[in-house]
Protein backbone atom coordinates (compact mmCIF):
# COMPACT_ATOMS: atom_id res chain seq x y z
CA UNK A 1 0.00 0.00 0.00
CA UNK A 2 1.38 3.14 -0.94
CA UNK A 3 1.46 5.92 1.48
CA UNK A 4 0.71 9.69 0.40
CA UNK A 5 0.65 12.74 3.06
CA UNK A 6 -2.03 15.08 2.66
CA UNK A 7 0.40 17.53 1.30
CA UNK A 8 1.06 15.42 -1.79
CA UNK A 9 -2.74 14.79 -2.03
CA UNK A 10 -3.60 18.37 -2.41
CA UNK A 11 -1.13 19.41 -4.59
CA UNK A 12 -2.43 16.66 -6.93
CA UNK A 13 -6.00 18.38 -6.87
CA UNK A 14 -4.52 21.66 -7.41
CA UNK A 15 -2.31 20.65 -10.45
CA UNK A 16 -5.41 18.68 -11.83
CA UNK A 17 -7.74 21.91 -11.43
CA UNK A 18 -4.76 23.44 -13.58
CA UNK A 19 -2.97 25.59 -11.03
CA UNK A 20 0.77 26.40 -12.03
CA UNK A 21 1.36 29.28 -9.46
CA UNK A 22 1.28 29.19 -5.38
CA UNK A 23 2.29 32.44 -4.08
CA UNK A 24 3.27 31.94 -0.01
CA UNK A 25 5.49 31.55 2.71
CA UNK A 26 6.78 28.39 4.30
CA UNK A 27 5.06 27.67 7.86
CA UNK A 28 5.63 24.32 9.85
CA UNK A 29 1.52 24.31 9.25
CA UNK A 30 1.47 24.18 5.34
CA UNK A 31 5.24 22.61 4.75
CA UNK A 32 3.78 19.60 3.81
CA UNK A 33 2.11 20.98 0.57
CA UNK A 34 4.99 23.61 -0.16
CA UNK A 35 7.36 20.41 -0.21
CA UNK A 36 5.32 18.95 -2.99
CA UNK A 37 4.49 21.32 -5.56
CA UNK A 38 7.57 21.11 -7.71
CA UNK A 39 6.61 16.89 -8.28
CA UNK A 40 3.63 18.28 -9.89
CA UNK A 41 5.00 21.23 -11.85
CA UNK A 42 3.79 23.82 -9.25
CA UNK A 43 5.97 27.13 -9.31
CA UNK A 44 6.47 28.35 -5.23
CA UNK A 45 7.00 32.16 -5.77
CA UNK A 46 7.68 33.59 -1.99
CA UNK A 47 6.17 37.31 -1.40
CA UNK A 48 6.85 40.38 1.17
CA UNK A 49 3.32 40.57 1.88
CA UNK A 50 0.15 37.98 1.93
CA UNK A 51 -2.16 40.33 0.35
CA UNK A 52 0.67 41.05 -2.49
CA UNK A 53 0.22 37.62 -2.95
CA UNK A 54 -3.38 37.86 -4.29
CA UNK A 55 -2.64 40.52 -6.46
CA UNK A 56 0.10 39.09 -8.12
CA UNK A 57 -2.79 35.75 -8.73
CA UNK A 58 -4.79 39.08 -9.71
CA UNK A 59 -2.13 40.12 -12.43
CA UNK A 60 -2.11 36.28 -13.74
CA UNK A 61 -5.57 36.10 -13.86
CA UNK A 62 -6.33 39.48 -15.58
CA UNK A 63 -3.71 38.46 -18.34
CA UNK A 64 -3.91 34.64 -18.81
CA UNK A 65 -7.15 33.27 -17.04
CA UNK A 66 -4.89 31.25 -15.23
CA UNK A 67 -5.82 30.62 -11.36
CA UNK A 68 -3.42 30.46 -8.60
CA UNK A 69 -3.40 29.54 -4.53
CA UNK A 70 -2.57 32.18 -2.25
CA UNK A 71 -1.37 30.87 1.41
CA UNK A 72 -2.25 32.92 4.33
CA UNK A 73 -0.38 31.22 7.43
CA UNK A 74 -1.84 30.85 10.89
CA UNK A 75 -3.00 34.25 12.82
CA UNK A 76 -1.54 37.31 10.86
CA UNK A 77 -0.34 35.62 7.55
CA UNK A 78 -4.27 35.04 6.98
CA UNK A 79 -5.10 38.61 8.71
CA UNK A 80 -3.06 39.98 6.02
CA UNK A 81 -4.28 38.59 2.95
CA UNK A 82 -7.78 39.56 3.44
CA UNK A 83 -7.58 42.84 1.92
CA UNK A 84 -6.05 41.01 -1.46
CA UNK A 85 -9.31 38.39 -1.07
CA UNK A 86 -11.64 41.56 -1.03
CA UNK A 87 -9.90 43.35 -3.77
CA UNK A 88 -10.22 39.39 -5.85
CA UNK A 89 -13.99 39.50 -4.83
CA UNK A 90 -14.67 43.00 -5.93
CA UNK A 91 -12.91 42.58 -9.39
CA UNK A 92 -14.24 38.52 -10.22
CA UNK A 93 -10.65 37.35 -9.91
CA UNK A 94 -10.61 33.43 -9.42
CA UNK A 95 -8.01 32.33 -6.65
CA UNK A 96 -7.96 29.97 -4.17
CA UNK A 97 -6.91 31.20 -0.65
CA UNK A 98 -5.88 28.35 2.06
CA UNK A 99 -5.24 29.72 5.46
CA UNK A 100 -3.51 27.17 7.29
CA UNK A 101 -4.09 26.59 10.90
CA UNK A 102 -2.63 24.67 13.95
CA UNK A 103 -3.65 21.51 15.74
CA UNK A 104 -7.27 20.48 15.81
CA UNK A 105 -7.52 20.24 19.83
CA UNK A 106 -6.47 24.35 19.99
CA UNK A 107 -8.87 25.70 17.09
CA UNK A 108 -13.14 25.83 16.80
CA UNK A 109 -12.98 27.25 18.72
CA UNK A 110 -9.83 29.28 20.04
CA UNK A 111 -9.33 29.78 23.64
CA UNK A 112 -7.16 32.67 24.75
CA UNK A 113 -4.51 30.77 25.15
CA UNK A 114 -3.68 29.94 21.24
CA UNK A 115 -0.80 31.42 19.83
CA UNK A 116 -1.58 33.45 16.47
CA UNK A 117 -5.18 31.85 17.09
CA UNK A 118 -8.16 32.88 15.70
CA UNK A 119 -11.43 31.16 13.78
CA UNK A 120 -10.55 31.89 10.37
CA UNK A 121 -13.90 30.51 9.08
CA UNK A 122 -15.43 33.60 10.38
CA UNK A 123 -13.28 35.71 9.08
CA UNK A 124 -13.14 35.02 5.57
CA UNK A 125 -17.03 33.56 4.77
CA UNK A 126 -18.11 37.10 4.25
CA UNK A 127 -15.67 37.98 1.48
CA UNK A 128 -15.13 35.20 -0.68
CA UNK A 129 -17.78 33.22 -2.76
CA UNK A 130 -17.04 29.94 -0.89
CA UNK A 131 -15.61 29.02 2.06
CA UNK A 132 -15.03 25.65 4.06
CA UNK A 133 -12.50 23.71 5.83
CA UNK A 134 -11.09 20.32 5.51
CA UNK A 135 -10.81 17.93 8.70
CA UNK A 136 -9.85 14.33 7.39
CA UNK A 137 -7.37 13.04 4.50
CA UNK A 138 -10.20 11.43 2.90
CA UNK A 139 -11.97 14.83 1.88
CA UNK A 140 -8.97 16.82 0.44
CA UNK A 141 -10.14 15.82 -3.24
CA UNK A 142 -13.70 16.43 -2.40
CA UNK A 143 -13.45 19.38 -0.76
CA UNK A 144 -11.16 20.87 -3.53
CA UNK A 145 -13.86 20.40 -6.29
CA UNK A 146 -16.34 22.24 -4.08
CA UNK A 147 -13.94 24.93 -3.99
CA UNK A 148 -13.28 24.91 -7.71
CA UNK A 149 -17.25 24.42 -8.89
CA UNK A 150 -18.25 27.33 -6.63
CA UNK A 151 -15.40 29.83 -7.71
CA UNK A 152 -15.76 29.17 -11.27
CA UNK A 153 -20.18 29.21 -11.25
CA UNK A 154 -21.18 32.80 -12.19
CA UNK A 155 -18.76 35.61 -12.39
CA UNK A 156 -15.16 34.03 -10.88
CA UNK A 157 -13.98 35.19 -7.89
CA UNK A 158 -12.14 33.95 -4.43
CA UNK A 159 -12.78 31.01 -2.70
CA UNK A 160 -11.03 29.75 0.57
CA UNK A 161 -9.84 26.66 2.41
CA UNK A 162 -9.46 25.86 5.77
CA UNK A 163 -6.10 23.53 6.28
CA UNK A 164 -5.73 22.44 9.68
CA UNK A 165 -1.67 20.94 10.05
CA UNK A 166 -3.21 17.58 10.99
CA UNK A 167 -4.57 16.90 7.61
CA UNK A 168 -1.50 17.82 6.01
CA UNK A 169 0.70 15.35 7.74
CA UNK A 170 -2.00 12.61 8.12
CA UNK A 171 -0.86 9.82 5.20
CA UNK A 172 -3.28 7.60 3.60
CA UNK A 173 -3.72 4.52 0.76
CA UNK A 174 -2.70 6.59 -3.04
CA UNK A 175 -4.76 3.65 -4.60
CA UNK A 176 -8.29 4.82 -2.63
CA UNK A 177 -8.24 8.53 -4.14
CA UNK A 178 -10.18 9.28 -7.21
CA UNK A 179 -8.75 12.56 -8.60
CA UNK A 180 -11.20 13.10 -11.88
CA UNK A 181 -10.47 15.83 -14.45
CA UNK A 182 -13.04 19.04 -13.69
CA UNK A 183 -15.14 17.88 -16.90
CA UNK A 184 -15.93 15.37 -15.00
CA UNK A 185 -17.49 17.28 -12.41
CA UNK A 186 -18.22 20.97 -13.99
CA UNK A 187 -20.78 21.97 -16.16
CA UNK A 188 -20.23 24.01 -18.72
CA UNK A 189 -20.84 28.14 -18.02
CA UNK A 190 -24.85 28.92 -18.99
CA UNK A 191 -25.29 29.33 -22.82
CA UNK A 192 -27.95 31.84 -24.53
CA UNK A 193 -30.71 30.34 -26.12
CA UNK A 194 -31.41 30.42 -29.93
CA UNK A 195 -34.46 32.09 -29.15
CA UNK A 196 -33.07 34.69 -27.19
CA UNK A 197 -30.20 35.22 -29.52
CA UNK A 198 -32.86 35.77 -32.33
CA UNK A 199 -34.81 38.11 -30.34
CA UNK A 200 -31.55 40.43 -29.42
CA UNK A 201 -30.50 40.16 -33.79
CA UNK A 202 -33.78 41.59 -34.10
CA UNK A 203 -33.98 44.42 -31.90
CA UNK A 204 -30.25 45.48 -33.14
CA UNK A 205 -30.94 44.52 -37.23
CA UNK A 206 -33.77 46.64 -36.62
CA UNK A 207 -32.22 49.75 -35.02
CA UNK A 208 -31.64 53.20 -36.54
CA UNK A 209 -29.06 53.88 -34.03
CA UNK A 210 -27.50 50.87 -32.52
CA UNK A 211 -24.73 51.02 -29.75
CA UNK A 212 -22.62 48.27 -28.15
CA UNK A 213 -21.22 48.70 -24.45
CA UNK A 214 -18.53 46.79 -23.49
CA UNK A 215 -17.00 45.99 -19.92
CA UNK A 216 -13.78 43.99 -18.81
CA UNK A 217 -16.34 40.56 -18.86
CA UNK A 218 -15.36 40.80 -22.56
CA UNK A 219 -12.09 40.66 -22.11
CA UNK A 220 -11.80 38.30 -19.44
CA UNK A 221 -14.01 35.67 -21.68
CA UNK A 222 -11.85 36.26 -24.99
CA UNK A 223 -14.72 37.51 -26.70
CA UNK A 224 -13.26 40.69 -28.39
CA UNK A 225 -13.28 39.26 -31.75
CA UNK A 226 -16.71 38.73 -31.60
CA UNK A 227 -17.70 41.99 -29.68
CA UNK A 228 -16.05 43.42 -32.71
CA UNK A 229 -17.78 41.74 -35.51
CA UNK A 230 -21.62 42.77 -34.30
CA UNK A 231 -19.98 46.59 -34.00
CA UNK A 232 -18.36 46.39 -37.62
CA UNK A 233 -21.85 44.61 -39.06
CA UNK A 234 -23.87 47.27 -37.39
CA UNK A 235 -21.38 50.31 -38.31
CA UNK A 236 -22.34 51.26 -34.89
CA UNK A 237 -20.58 53.19 -32.01
CA UNK A 238 -19.06 51.40 -29.43
CA UNK A 239 -18.22 52.44 -25.50
CA UNK A 240 -16.11 50.64 -23.38
CA UNK A 241 -15.80 50.87 -19.59
CA UNK A 242 -13.04 52.22 -17.65
CA UNK A 243 -12.35 48.54 -16.51
CA UNK A 244 -12.37 47.24 -19.97
CA UNK A 245 -9.98 49.45 -22.01
CA UNK A 246 -8.16 46.96 -23.55
CA UNK A 247 -11.46 45.33 -25.06
CA UNK A 248 -11.91 47.86 -28.32
CA UNK A 249 -8.76 49.16 -29.22
CA UNK A 250 -8.88 52.80 -28.59
CA UNK A 251 -7.99 53.47 -32.70
CA UNK A 252 -10.61 51.07 -34.12
CA UNK A 253 -12.87 53.19 -36.30
CA UNK A 254 -15.83 52.63 -34.07
CA UNK A 255 -14.35 53.24 -30.93
CA UNK A 256 -15.55 56.12 -28.98
CA UNK A 257 -14.89 57.61 -25.49
CA UNK A 258 -17.65 57.06 -23.07
CA UNK A 259 -17.10 59.72 -20.58
CA UNK A 260 -16.98 62.10 -23.06
CA UNK A 261 -19.99 64.43 -25.02
CA UNK A 262 -19.32 61.87 -28.06
CA UNK A 263 -20.19 59.11 -25.57
CA UNK A 264 -22.82 60.83 -23.96
CA UNK A 265 -24.70 61.22 -27.77
CA UNK A 266 -24.51 57.78 -28.32
CA UNK A 267 -25.89 57.00 -24.99
CA UNK A 268 -28.79 59.72 -25.49
CA UNK A 269 -29.33 59.04 -29.11
CA UNK A 270 -29.31 55.17 -29.31
CA UNK A 271 -32.72 53.72 -29.59
CA UNK A 272 -31.28 50.09 -28.69
CA UNK A 273 -28.67 49.39 -26.34
CA UNK A 274 -26.66 46.18 -26.47
CA UNK A 275 -24.55 45.89 -22.88
CA UNK A 276 -21.74 43.23 -22.40
CA UNK A 277 -19.57 41.61 -20.00
CA UNK A 278 -20.54 45.43 -17.59
CA UNK A 279 -22.72 45.52 -14.98
CA UNK A 280 -22.85 49.54 -15.86
CA UNK A 281 -21.46 50.27 -12.22
CA UNK A 282 -21.12 54.12 -10.94
CA UNK A 283 -17.80 54.57 -12.70
CA UNK A 284 -19.21 54.30 -16.06
CA UNK A 285 -21.78 57.16 -14.82
CA UNK A 286 -25.45 54.89 -15.42
CA UNK A 287 -27.94 58.37 -14.91
CA UNK A 288 -30.44 59.53 -16.79
CA UNK A 289 -28.92 62.79 -17.35
CA UNK A 290 -26.50 61.11 -19.72
CA UNK A 291 -29.00 58.43 -21.25
CA UNK A 292 -32.29 58.58 -23.33
CA UNK A 293 -35.53 58.05 -22.53
CA UNK A 294 -35.86 54.87 -20.68
CA UNK A 295 -39.51 54.70 -21.69
CA UNK A 296 -38.50 53.88 -25.13
CA UNK A 297 -34.85 53.58 -25.52
CA UNK A 298 -34.63 49.66 -25.40
CA UNK A 299 -30.98 48.20 -23.60
CA UNK A 300 -30.14 44.96 -23.69
CA UNK A 301 -27.39 42.99 -20.96
CA UNK A 302 -25.92 39.58 -21.15
CA UNK A 303 -24.02 39.24 -18.47
CA UNK A 304 -22.41 35.87 -16.50
CA UNK A 305 -23.58 37.08 -13.13
CA UNK A 306 -27.33 37.30 -12.48
CA UNK A 307 -26.62 40.25 -9.88
CA UNK A 308 -25.64 42.27 -12.35
CA UNK A 309 -28.53 42.38 -14.46
CA UNK A 310 -30.78 45.81 -14.78
CA UNK A 311 -29.06 47.34 -12.00
CA UNK A 312 -28.59 50.75 -12.57
CA UNK A 313 -30.56 50.71 -15.99
CA UNK A 314 -34.25 49.16 -17.26
CA UNK A 315 -33.85 46.67 -19.71
CA UNK A 316 -36.09 45.17 -22.57
CA UNK A 317 -34.51 42.02 -22.15
CA UNK A 318 -31.38 40.88 -19.51
CA UNK A 319 -29.63 37.25 -20.25
CA UNK A 320 -27.73 35.67 -18.20
CA UNK A 321 -24.83 33.53 -20.52
CA UNK A 322 -21.20 33.33 -21.14
CA UNK A 323 -20.29 36.32 -22.96
CA UNK A 324 -18.09 34.96 -25.66
CA UNK A 325 -20.23 32.05 -26.91
CA UNK A 326 -23.30 34.88 -27.02
CA UNK A 327 -21.64 37.00 -28.60
CA UNK A 328 -20.73 34.42 -31.49
CA UNK A 329 -23.72 33.47 -31.68
CA UNK A 330 -25.01 37.15 -32.01
CA UNK A 331 -22.64 37.93 -34.96
CA UNK A 332 -23.64 34.94 -36.71
CA UNK A 333 -27.05 35.91 -36.44
CA UNK A 334 -26.45 39.40 -37.52
CA UNK A 335 -24.42 38.14 -40.28
CA UNK A 336 -27.17 35.98 -42.02
CA UNK A 337 -29.66 39.30 -41.22
CA UNK A 338 -27.15 41.21 -42.96
CA UNK A 339 -27.93 44.09 -40.98
CA UNK A 340 -27.11 47.45 -41.84
CA UNK A 341 -27.27 50.61 -39.72
CA UNK A 342 -30.13 52.78 -40.80
CA UNK A 343 -28.45 56.07 -39.83
CA UNK A 344 -25.09 56.09 -40.79
CA UNK A 345 -24.37 59.62 -40.37
CA UNK A 346 -24.58 58.47 -36.18
CA UNK A 347 -21.21 56.95 -35.77
CA UNK A 348 -19.45 59.64 -37.40
CA UNK A 349 -21.48 62.47 -35.18
CA UNK A 350 -20.48 60.88 -32.00
CA UNK A 351 -16.97 60.26 -33.39
CA UNK A 352 -16.78 64.42 -34.26
CA UNK A 353 -18.26 65.41 -31.25
CA UNK A 354 -15.84 62.99 -28.98
CA UNK A 355 -12.80 64.43 -30.75
CA UNK A 356 -14.38 67.75 -30.20
CA UNK A 357 -14.79 67.42 -26.46
CA UNK A 358 -11.44 65.60 -26.15
CA UNK A 359 -9.61 68.85 -28.04
CA UNK A 360 -11.10 71.16 -25.68
CA UNK A 361 -10.44 69.58 -22.21
CA UNK A 362 -6.94 68.09 -22.90
CA UNK A 363 -5.76 71.38 -24.04
CA UNK A 364 -4.73 71.32 -20.39
CA UNK A 365 -1.98 69.11 -21.29
CA UNK A 366 -1.65 71.28 -24.39
CA UNK A 367 -1.05 74.37 -22.64
CA UNK A 368 0.81 73.19 -20.22
CA UNK A 369 4.36 75.33 -19.99
CA UNK A 370 6.28 74.07 -16.66
CA UNK A 371 8.53 74.33 -15.81
CA UNK A 372 8.33 71.14 -14.37
CA UNK A 373 7.03 67.56 -16.14
CA UNK A 374 3.52 67.16 -17.23
CA UNK A 375 2.35 63.37 -16.05
CA UNK A 376 0.17 63.12 -19.58
CA UNK A 377 4.01 64.04 -20.93
CA UNK A 378 5.47 60.85 -19.33
CA UNK A 379 2.43 58.43 -20.15
CA UNK A 380 2.71 59.80 -24.21
CA UNK A 381 6.78 59.27 -23.50
CA UNK A 382 5.79 55.51 -22.18
CA UNK A 383 3.90 54.56 -25.25
CA UNK A 384 6.57 55.72 -27.49
CA UNK A 385 9.18 54.02 -26.00
CA UNK A 386 6.81 50.64 -25.66
CA UNK A 387 4.13 50.96 -27.90
CA UNK A 388 0.55 48.95 -27.86
CA UNK A 389 2.37 45.50 -27.39
CA UNK A 390 3.20 45.28 -23.68
CA UNK A 391 0.89 44.28 -21.29
CA UNK A 392 -0.05 48.03 -19.08
CA UNK A 393 -0.66 47.45 -14.87
CA UNK A 394 -1.52 50.88 -13.41
CA UNK A 395 -2.23 52.06 -10.15
CA UNK A 396 -2.49 55.22 -8.42
CA UNK A 397 -5.05 58.16 -7.91
CA UNK A 398 -4.76 60.82 -10.63
CA UNK A 399 -2.26 58.94 -12.09
CA UNK A 400 -4.07 56.02 -12.80
CA UNK A 401 -6.59 58.50 -15.01
CA UNK A 402 -3.71 59.90 -16.42
CA UNK A 403 -2.64 56.61 -17.98
CA UNK A 404 -5.98 55.65 -18.61
CA UNK A 405 -6.36 58.91 -20.95
CA UNK A 406 -2.92 58.96 -22.92
CA UNK A 407 -1.64 55.48 -22.59
CA UNK A 408 -1.44 53.76 -26.25
CA UNK A 409 -4.15 51.46 -27.27
CA UNK A 410 -3.35 47.59 -26.43
CA UNK A 411 -3.94 44.00 -26.93
CA UNK A 412 -6.69 42.61 -24.90
CA UNK A 413 -6.40 41.43 -21.41
CA UNK A 414 -3.21 43.66 -21.93
CA UNK A 415 -4.57 46.68 -19.48
CA UNK A 416 -4.96 46.13 -16.14
CA UNK A 417 -6.25 48.79 -13.62
CA UNK A 418 -7.85 49.49 -10.37
CA UNK A 419 -10.86 50.46 -11.18
CA UNK A 420 -13.74 48.29 -10.01
CA UNK A 421 -12.62 48.02 -6.30
CA UNK A 422 -9.93 51.24 -6.84
CA UNK A 423 -7.48 48.96 -4.46
CA UNK A 424 -4.14 51.40 -4.31
CA UNK A 425 -1.03 48.72 -4.09
CA UNK A 426 -1.96 46.89 -6.69
CA UNK A 427 0.54 47.72 -9.41
CA UNK A 428 4.00 46.38 -8.64
CA UNK A 429 2.69 42.51 -7.43
CA UNK A 430 0.05 42.69 -10.39
CA UNK A 431 2.30 43.57 -12.96
CA UNK A 432 4.65 40.51 -11.37
CA UNK A 433 2.05 38.03 -11.24
CA UNK A 434 1.03 38.92 -15.26
CA UNK A 435 4.90 38.66 -15.71
CA UNK A 436 4.91 35.14 -14.48
CA UNK A 437 2.44 34.12 -16.66
CA UNK A 438 3.74 36.31 -19.54
CA UNK A 439 7.12 35.89 -19.60
CA UNK A 440 7.79 36.63 -23.37
CA UNK A 441 5.63 39.80 -23.13
CA UNK A 442 6.74 43.13 -21.81
CA UNK A 443 5.48 44.07 -19.07
CA UNK A 444 5.21 48.14 -17.86
CA UNK A 445 3.82 49.52 -14.74
CA UNK A 446 2.72 52.59 -13.93
CA UNK A 447 2.16 53.71 -10.33
CA UNK A 448 2.01 56.92 -8.33
CA UNK A 449 3.99 57.31 -5.26
CA UNK A 450 1.52 56.85 -2.74
CA UNK A 451 0.23 53.69 -4.47
CA UNK A 452 3.55 52.64 -4.68
CA UNK A 453 4.60 52.78 -0.92
CA UNK A 454 2.06 49.77 -0.45
CA UNK A 455 3.72 46.32 -1.85
CA UNK A 456 7.24 47.92 -3.45
CA UNK A 457 9.03 45.83 -1.61
CA UNK A 458 8.03 43.20 -3.68
CA UNK A 459 10.59 44.98 -6.03
CA UNK A 460 12.79 42.15 -3.57
CA UNK A 461 10.68 39.43 -5.46
CA UNK A 462 10.82 40.36 -8.72
CA UNK A 463 14.77 40.46 -8.56
CA UNK A 464 14.81 37.37 -6.46
CA UNK A 465 12.55 35.90 -9.19
CA UNK A 466 14.73 37.55 -12.00
CA UNK A 467 11.26 38.57 -13.46
CA UNK A 468 11.63 41.75 -15.78
CA UNK A 469 9.24 44.58 -15.03
CA UNK A 470 9.51 47.98 -15.64
CA UNK A 471 7.71 50.25 -13.14
CA UNK A 472 7.85 53.76 -13.53
CA UNK A 473 7.36 55.60 -10.02
CA UNK A 474 5.55 59.04 -10.83
CA UNK A 475 6.87 61.15 -7.82
CA UNK A 476 5.53 64.07 -6.06
CA UNK A 477 5.24 63.11 -2.57
CA UNK A 478 1.49 63.91 -2.37
CA UNK A 479 -1.47 62.21 -1.76
CA UNK A 480 -3.03 64.35 -4.71
CA UNK A 481 -6.07 63.21 -5.75
CA UNK A 482 -7.45 64.19 -1.99
CA UNK A 483 -6.15 67.73 -2.76
CA UNK A 484 -8.60 69.27 -4.62
CA UNK A 485 -11.62 68.36 -2.01
CA UNK A 486 -10.08 69.73 1.22
CA UNK A 487 -9.26 73.15 -0.36
CA UNK A 488 -12.78 73.55 -2.39
CA UNK A 489 -14.52 72.72 1.48
CA UNK A 490 -12.12 74.10 4.08
CA UNK A 491 -9.45 76.56 2.08
CA UNK A 492 -6.35 73.98 3.56
CA UNK A 493 -4.94 70.84 2.87
CA UNK A 494 -4.00 68.46 5.33
CA UNK A 495 -2.78 64.60 5.81
CA UNK A 496 -1.98 64.47 2.15
CA UNK A 497 1.94 65.28 2.40
CA UNK A 498 4.07 62.44 2.22
CA UNK A 499 7.38 63.63 1.69
CA UNK A 500 9.33 62.55 -1.09
CA UNK A 501 10.88 59.10 -1.49
CA UNK A 502 13.70 58.34 -4.18
CA UNK A 503 12.34 55.37 -5.61
CA UNK A 504 15.13 54.47 -7.55
CA UNK A 505 17.67 54.40 -5.15
CA UNK A 506 15.07 51.90 -2.66
CA UNK A 507 15.14 49.50 -5.86
CA UNK A 508 18.60 49.47 -6.30
CA UNK A 509 18.89 48.67 -2.10
CA UNK A 510 16.75 45.89 -3.47
CA UNK A 511 18.43 43.86 -5.96
CA UNK A 512 16.70 46.28 -9.43
CA UNK A 513 18.07 48.52 -11.59
CA UNK A 514 16.89 52.10 -11.11
CA UNK A 515 16.74 55.62 -13.20
CA UNK A 516 15.79 58.78 -11.86
CA UNK A 517 14.46 61.56 -14.32
CA UNK A 518 13.16 65.20 -14.30
CA UNK A 519 12.77 65.98 -17.70
CA UNK A 520 11.14 65.00 -20.56
CA UNK A 521 14.62 63.93 -21.98
CA UNK A 522 15.66 62.57 -19.09
CA UNK A 523 12.50 60.46 -19.09
CA UNK A 524 12.97 59.04 -22.57
CA UNK A 525 16.68 58.40 -22.22
CA UNK A 526 15.62 56.16 -18.76
CA UNK A 527 12.64 54.48 -21.06
CA UNK A 528 15.06 53.22 -23.72
CA UNK A 529 17.64 52.16 -21.53
CA UNK A 530 15.02 50.51 -19.39
CA UNK A 531 14.31 48.46 -21.86
CA UNK A 532 17.70 46.61 -22.57
CA UNK A 533 18.83 45.75 -18.67
CA UNK A 534 18.14 41.87 -18.34
CA UNK A 535 16.32 42.63 -14.85
CA UNK A 536 13.48 44.35 -13.02
CA UNK A 537 13.96 48.23 -13.56
CA UNK A 538 11.99 51.18 -11.69
CA UNK A 539 12.31 54.68 -13.15
CA UNK A 540 11.32 57.48 -10.60
CA UNK A 541 10.35 60.39 -12.37
CA UNK A 542 9.60 64.03 -10.59
CA UNK A 543 6.45 64.92 -12.12
CA UNK A 544 4.58 68.48 -10.91
CA UNK A 545 2.21 68.38 -8.73
CA UNK A 546 0.41 71.96 -10.25
CA UNK A 547 0.62 70.01 -13.61
CA UNK A 548 -1.27 66.86 -11.93
CA UNK A 549 -4.06 68.79 -9.95
CA UNK A 550 -4.95 70.25 -13.34
CA UNK A 551 -7.04 68.03 -14.33
CA UNK A 552 -9.56 69.10 -17.25
CA UNK A 553 -13.08 70.31 -15.43
CA UNK A 554 -15.43 68.31 -17.14
CA UNK A 555 -13.71 65.11 -16.78
CA UNK A 556 -13.10 66.16 -13.04
CA UNK A 557 -16.24 66.83 -12.36
CA UNK A 558 -17.47 63.30 -13.85
CA UNK A 559 -14.96 61.29 -11.79
CA UNK A 560 -16.82 63.49 -8.88
CA UNK A 561 -20.48 62.22 -9.91
CA UNK A 562 -19.26 58.40 -9.38
CA UNK A 563 -19.29 59.17 -5.71
CA UNK A 564 -21.79 61.74 -5.58
CA UNK A 565 -24.28 60.90 -8.03
CA UNK A 566 -25.90 63.20 -11.04
CA UNK A 567 -24.83 66.67 -10.48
Amino acid sequence: MAELNGGRLLARCLANEGVRFVFGLPSPEIDPLLAALGEHGIRLVPFRHEAAGAHMAEGLYKTTGQVAVVIGNPGPGSANLLAGVITARHEGVPLVAITSQHRLGIVYPSPPSTFQGQDQLDVYKPVVKWSGPIFSWERIPEVVRLAFREMWTGRPGPVHIELPAPVLYATGDASSVRVPPPAAYRAPLPEASDARITEIADLLAGAARPLVIAGSGVDRAGANEALLAIVERLGCPVLTSMAGRAVVPLDHPNAVYGLGAGGDLAKREADVALVAGSRLGNLDLPYDKYWGDPATQRVVQIDIDPRHIGVTRPLALGIVADVKPALASLASALETRRARPRDPGFLARCRRAADEWWKEQMGVVESWAGPGLHPARVMQAIGTAFGREPIYVTDGGFTSLWAYWFLPPTRPRSYLSILELGMLGTGVPSALGAKLGSPDREVVCITGDGAAGFHFMEMQSAARERTKITVVVFAEGSWSMEVPNEQMLYGQSFGTEMGTVRWDVVARGLGCEGLYAESLAEVEAALAKARGVAGPVVICVRTDRAANLAVAPEPGLRFAEVYQGPM
